[in-house]
């Protein structure tokens, strides 16, 4: 199926069983969907595309922040700038990926003579190979993860944000309950208002511990599964890795504090090291069918 032109008010948004090629962009607040492939000839905007198999972006993507892209299997395209990326296997791209979310399955790479990658989280499960990675500005927190399988990695860090703040509102619990049970020992008795308020504390402090116990053992199912992935996980750079980037393999993480050239950064016995480049794996380099990332 081929869009002429815009996916735009004209068009509406669009959904095929097949693969839809459109020769224009997609405008902001438009949506694509297709059971195949997406290719579009120009940029997406700050829309949402849903591809089962691949998607070609020949310009870039340009998510203003909200803009959402996601393929069962590979992500090719110039550039990404401020949108949330997914892909089931690898996202390639020539030119840069600017603060965005960016997952994939197997691989992020960036290859080209602008080929940086500045701020934002980017995660993959075997590696993360861009020319540049940070950027000499201080200021933008760029994270790239390796050596897990993302998506239970940011549903894992989810969990383990919300337990964080359940554990605090149970210390605040205690406090008030242990503050409300001494005055009561001390005077007999509570006033009525007072007596409700312990009695709702102690209901309430009984549902904390079992939200907590909940979110506790599916934490360590995701551990336990992510434990037994057998992927080594490598962060590389051609040209330069700039201070304040922090890589993180597996449950070892790095900030870096020097300027390192031509560097790949591995886990050896559980701590991050520093070794000579080493070039992505070919499939990357190939291109989708017909399609060269230069």
């Amino acid at each position: 199926y081929t869009v002429q032109g815009d996916v735009n008010l004209r068009t509406g948004n669009i959904i095929f069983l097949g693969t839809v090629i459109i020769t224009g962009n997609v405008e902001d607040g438009f949506s694509v969907k297709a059971a195949g492939n997406i290719e579009v000839h120009g940029t997406v905007e700050k829309a949402e595309l849903d591809a089962e198999g691949d998607i070609i972006v020949h310009q870039g993507i340009t998510g203003k922040s909200s803009g959402f892209v996601r393929a069962g299997r590979s992500i090719w395209a110039r550039f990404i700038e401020n949108a949330i990326v997914e892909a089931g296997n690898m996202v390639v791209v020539s030119d840069g990926i600017i603060n965005s979310q960016v997952n994939a399955n197997k691989s992020i790479i960036c290859q080209g003579k602008r080929a940086n990658i500045v701020g934002g989280r980017l995660r993959a499960a075997e590696e993360i190979n861009a020319k540049v990675l940070g950027s000499p500005v201080s200021g933008t927190e760029t994270i790239c993860e390796v050596g897990f399988d993302p998506k239970s990695k940011e549903k894992l860090d989810q969990l383990l944000a919300k337990k964080d703040g359940l554990d605090k509102q149970l210390e605040d619990i205690e406090l008030n309950l242990r503050t409300l049970i001494s005055i009561k020992k001390q005077r007999k008795s509570l006033p009525e208002d007072k007596e409700a308020y312990l009695q709702e504390l102690m209901e309430r402090r009984q549902f904390m511990i079992r939200d907590i116990q909940a979110i506790t053992e599916e934490i360590t199912s995701i551990q336990n599964y992510l434990n037994t992935l057998k992927v080594r996980g490598k962060v590389s750079a051609s040209s330069k890795v700039y201070p304040g980037v922090k890589i993180i393999i597996r449950d070892a993480k790095e900030d870096v504090k020097n300027e390192y050239r031509a560097v790949t950064f591995v886990l050896e016995n559980n701590l991050i090291r520093v070794t000579k480049y080493e070039e992505p794996d070919e499939e990357a380099k190939r291109g989708p069918d017909g399609y060269t990332t230069n």
